[in-house]
């Protein structure tokens, strides 16, 4: 279990920080009173991420709704979207 520890904190720290830049991204017209750059693809990522609740437990629900929401930002700024068009909704 200890070899495990270590990866484990790394990995959630970057997810962490990927969600925490996503959202920053997504809120900064509130934030700061103009959009960051970027903010088109939170917009559409918004757009394309149903709500779908899929554990009934709210924060495990929101929580892979908003890492959804982050994985697709990021896809649309590196023009890799068809990943997700492919699943299906």
């Amino acid at each position: 279990m200890n070899r495990l520890r270590l990866p484990l904190l790394v990995l959630s720290a970057w997810l962490l920080a990927g969600l925490s830049v996503y959202e920053m991204t997504a809120k900064s017209p509130l934030l700061t009173g103009q959009t960051l750059p970027g903010w088109w693809a939170t917009a559409q990522a918004e757009r394309d991420t149903r709500w779908r609740p899929r554990t009934g437990v709210l924060p495990v629900d929101k929580l892979m709704h908003e890492g959804e929401e982050a994985a697709r930002f990021y896809a649309t700024l590196v023009g890799s979207r068809s990943w997700f068009h492919a699943r299906p909704q």
